[in-house]
């Protein structure tokens, strides 16, 4: 059989050489792709050089000698300001846009050629650039600090002592909130016995529905109770209901509101049930009501 076939791809081979061929070698010539089709190993090209400005953009100004329009292209200024000596610019009064072309021109001088006079033209131009963006920095503090309403600090506290309260009266606002909530909602518990995760967030969910009194209704996939939940529902398809396919998971719900959402499946510990119930509970009007697949 075997030399049968050989046979017959040598036949073919012999009767079609050419068109095969062509055939082949097509696969492996570069192709022009439509405009708006990026596809298999497509590289963007690198954007354009951002620090160099073109000179039609540059403002004229007095603490430059040099003038925009002397100038056919970005390239031709920076090669310029290359050579022009920094004593002959006031850096000061340079406008920022002048002062970042600039700062580029003479960083690339000194690569190109690490003279002490390229080196000090290029720190002359950079202390000048540093000095300018302290100064900004400083009066951005100052205006913020002066009017408070713009402060982002002034709601949260950025020192220890104001982090330390705003976490207590976080705290509290949370702790109410789950109060004033657990009469209206429940979770539900989906489990099997012998899971071990399901074992483990078993006992952590018990330590926390008794510490903050919510109720809990566990239900059990494999018709048997975990020792936590002794009176344990067995799952009478409301798990596939509602999409059930992994366990452990912990459903909220609320029945008045007509929702019910998955909080997390997996080993959740006591501190990541109440962060997720006090979040879902801030946010449930922005999520979907009814039935949550988990």
């Amino acid at each position: 059989m075997r030399r049968r076939c050989g046979v017959l791809l040598w036949g073919l081979s012999v009767l079609l050489p050419t068109a095969a061929s062509a055939d082949f070698d097509r696969l492996f010539q570069p192709s022009e792709p439509p405009v708006e089709w990026k596809g298999y190993y497509y590289y963007q090209d690198p954007l354009p050089d951002l620090d160099m400005i073109p000179p039609q953009q540059l403002p004229q100004t007095p603490a430059m000698p040099l003038q925009p329009e002397q100038f056919k292209d970005a390239v031709a200024l920076k090669e310029a300001l290359k050579q022009l000596p920094v004593e002959k610019i006031d850096l000061q009064a340079l406008p920022a846009a002048w002062l970042k072309v600039l700062l580029t021109a003479k960083r690339e001088a000194a690569l190109d050629q690490q003279t002490e006079s390229n080196l000090l033209a290029y720190l002359r131009v950079h202390k000048e650039t540093f000095n300018r963006s302290q100064r900004f920095t400083d009066m951005w503090q100052t205006v913020v600090w002066t009017h408070p309403e713009l402060d982002f600090t002034a709601g949260n506290p950025s020192s220890i002592v104001g982090h330390e309260i705003y976490a207590e009266q976080k705290k509290v606002e949370e702790e109410q909130l789950l109060t004033s909530m657990r009469d209206r909602m429940g979770l539900f518990f989906f489990y099997t016995s012998t899971c071990p995760f399901c074992q483990k967030q078993s006992q952590l969910l018990k330590v926390f529905a008794d510490t903050y009194g919510i109720s809990v209704k566990p239900v059990t996939r494999d018709g048997r109770s975990l020792v936590e939940w002794p009176d344990s529902e067995l799952d009478n398809g409301m798990g596939d209901q509602i999409g059930v396919n992994k366990v452990p998971v912990i459903y909220m719900a609320i029945p008045e509101e007509q929702f019910l959402v998955p909080i997390g499946a997996g080993v959740l510990t006591v501190q990541e049930l109440h962060d997720r119930m006090v979040m879902i509970l801030k946010q449930r009007y922005q999520l979907k009501r009814g039935t949550g697949k988990s």
